[in-house]
């Protein structure tokens, strides 16, 4: 049950984002945010069952278990996600705010897998924060 629980948090604050982006009709929108957030609680929960499962395997058998590992080949995947959203138009790069997002995003989804909601909740506040400096950034074009 709290693992369900873990899955609904992790949606609901990587909807928060993806609605953000979604509004400024960015690449990776509502649905992406989501996904990447909880594939990321996800992994998380699979590797504490694993863990879980295995713990008492290790001690009568060389088993090396390594949680950190499903963590770092996330981050890579986000890395090769990040990648394609970033492309060329006429002379302007777009989409690396979006890029830089997903990392942000993955480690939300990591936070509620661990059961870290408060500091879940924070980051989301902090990145959403951040998405929302692009309309001090008009304001300030703008003047000048």
């Amino acid at each position: 049950m709290i693992n369900l629980f873990k899955i609904i948090i992790s949606i609901f604050l990587a909807g928060i984002i993806g609605l953000e982006r979604a509004k400024q009709e960015k690449t990776a929108g509502l649905r992406t945010t989501i996904f990447i957030s909880l594939g990321a609680t996800l992994a998380i929960i699979f590797d504490l069952q694993f863990l879980a499962h295995f713990k008492d395997l290790t001690s009568n058998v060389i088993l090396r278990l390594d949680p950190i590992r499903i963590i770092a080949y996330y981050i890579v995947a986000i890395g090769f996600v990040g990648g394609n959203i970033i492309n060329k138009q006429k002379n302007k790069i777009k989409g690396v705010t979006t890029s830089a997002l997903l990392l942000p995003v993955s480690f939300i989804g990591f936070l509620c897998g661990f059961g870290e909601y408060f500091l879940a909740i924070f980051v989301t506040a902090i990145v959403y924060g951040i998405l929302l400096l692009k309309y001090l950034e008009i304001k300030i074009q703008k003047r000048n």
